[in-house]
């Protein structure tokens, strides 16, 4: 009885072959539904600090990624659970958790972004690295 050596052991075979070959989705490729009904800052914002300052307005324009979403590797998001890490980029591997509330910041608007960033610090009790900045 011969025995068959594990997918892994196997040799890759030269030149193409459908057999071994690796299927990548682009999610971003994908149109979203119109009628997907997208949670949004107001939705949460009892729940963070964070939020407290901004009007109900700016809150609806703010989308919140749903669960289980793939954050897309290289692209900058907030968790508004963790405004110590406040705006970060994506390593591509990430993924939303059940009951965490992540913006993406092509999402929102250039000056919501930065009223985003400030609020973060100002929640931590720190002075905003932009204010630091010499104006140009």
């Amino acid at each position: 009885m011969a025995v068959m050596a594990k997918y892994d052991e196997l040799p890759v075979p030269r030149g193409t072959s459908r057999r071994w070959e690796v299927l990548m989705s682009d999610e971003d490729a994908l149109p979203r539904a119109a009628s997907e009904d997208r949670r949004t800052a107001r939705d949460v914002r009892a729940e963070h600090r964070v939020l407290s300052s901004f009007r109900e307005s700016d809150l609806a324009a703010i989308p919140l990624l749903p669960e289980g979403a793939r954050l897309a590797r290289r692209r900058q998001y907030l968790d508004l659970h963790d405004p110590a890490r406040a705006a970060f980029v994506a390593e591509g591997d990430e993924a939303v958790e059940p009951g965490q509330h992540v913006v993406a910041k092509d999402e929102v608007s250039e000056e919501l972004w930065e009223g985003l960033d400030r609020a973060c610090d100002a929640v931590l009790g720190r002075g905003s690295l932009r204010r630091l900045r010499p104006a140009v």
